[in-house]
């Protein structure tokens, strides 16, 4: 967490000391911004040998070059790819820590326990979404509808939004995805205390989804047995339920945001003598 909060914070302090004060941010405009003459930073599109390869940087004392992969498909992808990138140049290659970067999807994953691509990840997280501009825009509660309204306008995916509200929301939370009912992965915040099942979806998780692809993107969340999604025992306390919200997106991938509180946690039970 904390490589990732430097990244993001390199990330927002550069945004305001070149100007840039709306959203979308562009990385290409980044570039151009901090293309100067005794440091040239270039960004171009190449197919690479390997589809494995999302981006690289390059460079020296006299400047940098960007290549991202052209066959990314997804826009959110291609532009975080290109904003971590960005990252590598301003915080590793143009102090001279590092000179030469390839970054795939190992890089790009904030699990990946590098501390350079941790922090590359963080600032490409804080340039896409700083926070001083996207709380102009909401409260960043974190909820489906206020995530996918960020990710459409920051051009980012509903997975790196989430993340950057779990990094700006100070209540415990998680998100869980799964693919065809099958458990994939999960995603939780520092403070989140409890073990997540990784298991296939019931039955009766199924009937909560909501299928955007049909409905608006929901901002409530349903109060569940917390046996249904976690080991509900940690640290001496019990949570007899937990809030979630789900998800259901194209290709068969389900998000489920999972959320407690005070209110969550068992009583204890009187004991008579």
């Amino acid at each position: 967490m904390i490589e990732e909060q430097k990244g993001a914070t390199e990330a927002e302090n550069l945004l305001e000391d070149l100007g840039f004060n709306a959203l979308p941010i562009s990385p290409k405009d980044v570039v151009t911004a901090i293309d100067f003459d005794d440091f040239t930073v270039v960004i171009e599109e190449q197919y690479f040998d390997s589809d494995g390869i999302l981006g690289k940087a390059v460079g020296n004392d006299k400047g940098a070059l960007i290549y991202i992969n052209a066959n990314i498909s997804d826009p959110g992808r291609l532009r975080f790819t290109a904003a971590h990138e960005i990252g590598h140049v301003s915080m590793h290659i143009i102090p001279q820590l590092k000179m030469s970067f390839e970054c795939g999807s190992k890089e790009l994953s904030n699990p990946f326990n590098d501390p350079i691509e941790r922090q590359a990840n963080g600032f490409a997280s804080g340039l896409l979404m700083p926070k001083t501009l996207i709380r102009k825009h909401c409260d960043c509660e974190i909820n489906w509808r206020n995530i996918q309204f960020i990710s459409e306008l920051c051009g980012a995916s509903l997975e790196a939004t989430y993340r950057r509200f779990s990094f700006l929301e100070k209540a415990p939370n998680a998100m869980v995805i799964h693919h065809n009912g099958k458990f994939s992965r999960f995603v939780a915040s520092k403070n989140f205390e409890f073990y997540i099942d990784q298991t296939p979806l019931s039955s009766h998780q199924k009937t909560l989804m909501t299928d955007v692809k049909k409905e608006p993107y929901p901002h409530d969340f349903d109060t569940v047995d917390a046996s249904d999604w976690i080991n509900p025992q940690s640290k001496g306390i019990t949570l007899e339920s937990i809030y979630t919200s789900t998800i259901l997106l194209n290709e068969g991938f389900t998000y489920t945001i999972l959320t407690y509180d005070d209110d969550c946690i068992a009583e204890e039970e009187d004991e008579y003598y």
